[in-house]
């Protein structure tokens, strides 16, 4: 609880700073920006939902999602152990227990949501009955209760209060600036560009303030539920969110309670790729998620992300299990970095290196723009992305390898690709449903991994791939030849997929290489005849011979001429000297 009293003061304190900062600026610098306005109406619409939100939020879900409030009576015939957890925590607590909602979706997933402890709501869907045993249920209801106990949304409604005041500033300073009105134009369009900027940094502190009431519930949900049963929870609600075959409805559903989710939706995609047959093997399923608890570059992954990695929160668990004492036999994350023999320093090292691949086009251009060679600046930075570009797509022999030992590597890469050859088959589309879609999940006999296919045609060939090309090659063996990245998730970026339908053929680096190319054959034209002739030159194909010398007469005609008669005085009132 302390920890999230801190993360709270901390992120309000920041987020409260900013704005009065930006507001002391606006008022500095405009007098006519009507910002007392927008930000109280800002403040009263803020008031108003949050008041009359847990209401809206309840009509929402009976008319999109045909959510039904189960009666007490009857969360206790149908589900005892969660009714008599809910009850419990409530009677601890002083406060009512929270009604109970039921969604017709398989999608498991659950969240909270309401104006105080007294009236907050559960949601659950048919999922978590259907994928969870009794123990993982009341460990997911349990971390809800968490929630509400800990009153995190609503410091969360106070904090994107905050964070749409910067914006209200940011808009009204620019619109100012704009305008011409206002004693200091420039002065209001800074103010504009550093509301802004900690516009999107609030966005980042809501993102952590977020992460942070996710880990105080899991910690709630292990003081009443062994942490064991929640780890598993999640894992298997990831892959139920997979499993589940998508509609719009269920696709409404999940995006728009993503952030208030048990798990972030985005992350459970990738994760419940990871379970789909790691279920029978928790030692796997633990080494998969060694890259979300010691890759540095899970970091930095995390940072978008509303709630933490699947591996961050399995691990956090690992630890309250073994200060309590607790039995953790399936998701062991510390045993599964003994049985890799995890080497932080070296992961530590390839991150360094891989960031310094990242930063060498930019790198090279600031060099170039300091030694005042201006002109060459663009092709040092398409130089750099040139071998960058050999280095992050090694022209190296693919090994055959597999899913599952490509998934349990903790060194893996979201910059530098490792050839991959997989044997299997594409079962589905990436995005199901969207008939265009031409990235698709890939299947071989130890798991599945997405294929991220990039067209040398851009967007157009990949929407004419999905359509026409990657269809046939749907539920047919062959093999799978890319470059293996780790980003929130496993993929392999598609050099070639073979089936008995043919052969997919992609160039993923194409676009990078071509403007690189085509940017240091001008930067090195220029560089030989002069960027003063080129731009002539340019003039003269651009109009033809006739029209170039047109306007280079008319551009002569426009000079005054020398009038003879006014040389003429000019030379009586000062004739020449005389000769000797």
């Amino acid at each position: 609880m302390a920890r999230l009293f801190f993360a709270s003061l901390v992120t309000l304190g920041l987020i409260f700073g900013m704005v009065c900062g930006v507001i002391l600026a606006a008022l500095v610098f405009t007098d006519n920006v009507d910002l007392g306005f927008a930000i109280t109406l800002t403040i009263v619409i803020n008031g108003v939902i949050f008041l009359i939100s847990p209401w809206l939020s309840d009509l929402s879900l009976r008319w999109f999602n045909k959510m039904q409030f189960l009666e007490d009576a009857e969360v206790k015939a149908r589900y005892p152990g969660v009714h008599q957890l809910m009850h419990d925590v409530a009677n601890q607590y002083r406060f009512s227990a929270p009604r109970l909602g039921l969604i017709p979706d398989r999608n498991p997933t659950a969240f909270t949501y309401g104006l105080l402890r007294s009236n907050a709501r559960i949601v659950l869907t048919d999922g978590i009955f259907e994928f969870l045993n009794e123990d993982e249920q009341r460990a997911v209801v349990a971390h809800e209760l968490g929630h509400i106990v800990n009153r995190d949304f609503i410091v969360m409604t106070a904090a994107g209060t905050l964070v749409q005041i910067l914006y209200q500033v940011y808009a009204a300073s620019m619109r100012s600036s704009k305008s011409g009105n206002g004693k200091n134009k420039g002065g209001q369009a800074l103010v504009g560009v550093a509301a802004i900027v900690m516009y999107y940094v609030g966005i980042y502190l809501l993102y952590y303030l977020s992460r942070t009431r996710e880990y105080l519930a899991d910690a709630f949900s292990a003081e009443r539920v062994e942490a064991r049963h929640l780890a598993s929870a999640l894992v298997k609600i990831a892959y139920g969110i997979v499993k589940v075959e998508d509609t719009e409805e269920t696709q409404s559903l999940l995006q728009s309670t993503r952030h208030l989710g048990v798990i972030d939706v985005k992350n459970a995609r990738y994760s419940g790729l990871e379970a789909e047959s790691d279920l029978q093997s928790p030692e796997r399923a633990s080494e998969a998620m060694l890259f979300d608890a010691h890759n540095p570059w899970a970091r930095l992954i995390e940072l978008n992300s509303t709630h933490p990695l699947t591996g961050m929160r399995i691990e956090h668990l690992g630890g309250i299990a073994r200060e309590k004492a607790q039995p953790f036999p399936d998701y062991d994350l510390e045993a599964a970095a003994r049985r890799v023999h995890l080497d932080k320093g070296a992961l530590w090292s390839q991150f360094l290196w891989e960031l310094g691949v990242l930063a060498f086009p930019l790198l090279l251009a600031i060099l170039t723009a300091i030694s005042g060679a201006w002109l060459y600046v663009p092709a040092a930075f398409a130089v750099g992305v040139l071998i960058t570009l050999r280095i992050r797509f090694p022209s190296t022999a693919a090994s055959a390898t597999t899913v599952a030992a490509l998934m349990t590597n903790p060194a893996a890469s979201p910059v530098i690709g490792r050839p991959a050859q997989l044997t299997g088959k594409a079962i589905g589309r990436a995005n199901p449903g969207f008939i265009a879609g031409e990235d698709v999940i890939y299947q071989d006999k130890t798991g599945l991994v997405t294929a991220d296919f990039r067209s040398m045609l851009g967007f157009i060939g990949d929407l004419f791939a999905g359509w026409k090309r990657v269809p046939k090659h749907l539920g047919q063996d062959g093999q799978l030849t890319g470059w293996f990245r780790r980003s929130m998730g496993g993929y392999v970026i598609t050099q070639e997929m073979k089936s008995t339908a043919g052969v997919l053929r992609a160039r993923p680096y194409f676009w990078q290489a071509l403007l690189s190319v085509v940017v240091i054959t001008v930067t090195a034209y220029l560089a030989v005849v002069g960027p003063g002739k080129a731009v002539s030159e340019f003039g003269y194909e651009m109009h033809g011979e006739a029209e170039y010398h047109r306007h280079r007469h008319h551009d002569a005609a426009a000079e005054p001429e020398a009038d003879p008669d006014a040389q003429d005085e000019r030379n009586a009132v000062a004739p020449y000297p005389p000769q000797e």
